[in-house]
């Protein structure tokens, strides 16, 4: 436990001003301090931890060689923060779990006789300009990667099956929901088995939900909620692929869309299941039958 300075207990209440804490934080600031350390936003530093006890708590403590608060602070570790947009709405992403198996469990009702296949959806973007990753190199040398500016990209379209590790993929040049029709009828085209009825997850964007889409009988979309790419099990795949090709300089996009195509050909069905099967997404399937 991290030294506690004190001088004295302060005479005055605690919505007059902080007062100091003669040999740690109460145990009811602590159980309080848990609750937001429960939280996923945290706290920046050990610093910001005493501002808030100072401003929600009313205790103010002082922090020596930054050492940790106390035993509650002792149990917390600093981790590297998930980004999440504003926006999100917390209560719709807890909830999406239960509300997909609602969904299937009612596309097998309705259609018991369909072989209902759930796939996952989503667009990437692969350009000239390097990606930037972590390198090994011996301590204290600091790694160099070449940097060039480029504008030239494409747009990688995915389809990806959770539980088989099937997959589909087609390249375009721009992302449009003229481009994800046609993508999409292509598809369809690929997998069109009369007993099979395709439900894709994708996320709302405006390519997904352009009124002129046409959408082919044998699917059915359903929309994760807003700010949430998290929810979507493909985003791992791009996470990994854009590893594999990172910190290189390429000469053109050619060479780019040929080394993109390599490492696709590289995805066995069983690498993609273990990517993209989640273990919530695998009690879904299970409840709904």
């Amino acid at each position: 436990m991290a030294a506690l300075v004190s001088t004295r207990r302060s005479t005055r209440t605690a919505g007059d001003s902080p007062r100091w804490c003669p040999a740690g934080i109460p145990h009811w600031a602590q159980t309080k301090l848990k609750a937001r350390l429960n939280q996923p936003r945290g706290f920046a530093s050990y610093g910001e931890i005493v501002t808030w006890l100072a401003s929600q708590c009313a205790v103010r403590v002082e922090l020596l060689s930054g050492l940790p608060l106390g035993p509650v602070a002792l149990e917390s570790e600093i981790e590297n923060a998930h980004p999440s947009h504003a926006q999100q709405d917390s209560e719709a992403v807890a909830a999406f779990p239960e509300r997909l198996s609602w969904k299937l469990r009612l596309a097998v009702h309705i259609a018991p006789d369909l072989h209902i296949r759930y796939w996952v959806e989503d667009e990437s973007r692969f350009g000239l300009k390097p990606i930037y990753r972590r390198r090994i190199i011996t301590k204290g040398v600091a790694p160099i990667a070449l940097q060039k500016w480029y504008f030239e990209r494409v747009w990688l379209y995915g389809f990806v099956e959770p539980l088989t590790g099937e997959s589909f993929f087609w390249e375009y040049s721009c992302l449009d929901h003229q481009c994800f029709g046609e993508v999409l009828a292509a598809f369809v085209r690929e997998y069109a088995h009369p007993d099979d009825m395709h439900i894709i997850q994708l996320d709302q964007s405006a390519v997904h939900l352009a009124a002129g889409l046409t959408i082919p009988p044998t699917v059915a979309f359903y929309f994760q909620p807003p700010y949430s790419p998290e929810l979507n099990p493909i985003e791992q795949l791009w996470a990994l692929l854009k590893g594999r090709l990172s910190n290189r300089l390429w000469f053109d996009l050619d060479e780019l869309q040929q080394a993109l195509s390599h490492q696709l050909r590289q995805l066995t069905r069983s690498a993609l299941r273990s990517l993209t099967l989640r273990h919530t997404l695998l009690e879904t399937f299970f409840y709904a039958g």
